[in-house]
């Protein structure tokens, strides 16, 4: 598998919309996330377990795309989903 951005081809044509559930007991919250620009959908390199296993790779990813050494913060047990527009 390569590394390089979704070409809109294979992904469909954006924006894509996302549901995002943040399950933090603090704060859970519903968020929907747009995601306008093709660059900024890669695909995902996940072992058997279903485990990511490109960490270093998408955090280089997400630099170059933001621009300096942004923090990633996890979201406490997130759920996604895709949502279809008719």
């Amino acid at each position: 598998m390569d590394n390089l951005p979704i070409p809109p081809a294979s992904a469909g044509h954006g924006p894509w919309r996302i549901l995002i559930l943040d399950r933090d007991p603090a704060d859970p919250m519903w968020i929907i996330a747009t995601v306008s620009v093709t660059s900024d959908v890669r695909p995902a390199a996940l072992d058997q377990a279903g485990r990511y296993r490109d960490w270093p790779e998408v955090t280089a990813w997400v630099a170059g795309q933001v621009g300096g050494q942004p923090s990633l913060v996890p979201v406490l047990d997130a759920l996604a989903w895709r949502v279809d527009e008719r």
